[in-house]
């Protein structure tokens, strides 16, 4: 898998857009101003669970393999042998969760096509949609999520890929 994305993205290693990762527990969070993502010990947006500390790749997409000038495309891939997870992180500022679901479903609509057309993926594939807000004291929060059945459905009969609507992945 990784030299299927070395091929298809040849400066992936010069923007630091790839690290593989065996922490027990590590989080990713959207970096509002350089508008990439990347790997934090805490108070990230979207939590990883690691409890057997195998290796699991991370691909930041926003600013790393694709530039703003592109098509909008979700935010991050973490993947494994078994499980390839698409990730989009919206942080809500004015409260317009729905909006920012919708912006994200698409944008995970648009990677997951790009990957299938691209990329041989033999593994089961996820996507999550992870929307959260901030606290007074600036701690990031996760929001409720209401799951979408008509979106889920269509995700897995026209992309063949679960889809979740919450901010944690447990390997």
């Amino acid at each position: 898998m990784i030299n299927s994305l070395k091929e298809l993205f040849p400066n992936m290693g010069e923007k630091n857009c790839f690290q593989i990762i065996s922490e027990e527990k590590f989080e990713i969070i959207d970096n509002e101003e350089e508008k990439k993502c990347y790997i934090l010990e805490e108070n990230g947006q979207f939590e990883v669970i690691n409890s057997t500390q195998k290796e699991i790749s991370f691909l930041a997409i926003d600013e790393c393999l694709f530039s703003s000038a592109d098509d909008s495309r979700a935010d991050c891939i973490i993947f494994d042998d078994e499980v390839f997870c698409f990730i989009e992180l919206k942080h809500c500022k004015n409260k317009n969760i729905p909006k920012n679901r919708r912006k994200a479903k698409q944008q995970l609509i648009s990677l997951i096509e790009f990957f299938k057309e691209k990329i041989d993926l033999k593994q089961k594939l996820e996507a999550y949609i992870c929307v959260t807000c901030s606290s007074n004291e600036e701690k990031i929060t996760m929001t409720p999520r209401a799951n979408n059945e008509q979106a889920q459905l269509e995700f897995e009969e026209f992309l063949d890929t679960q889809l979740f609507y919450k901010c944690q992945k447990e390997f």
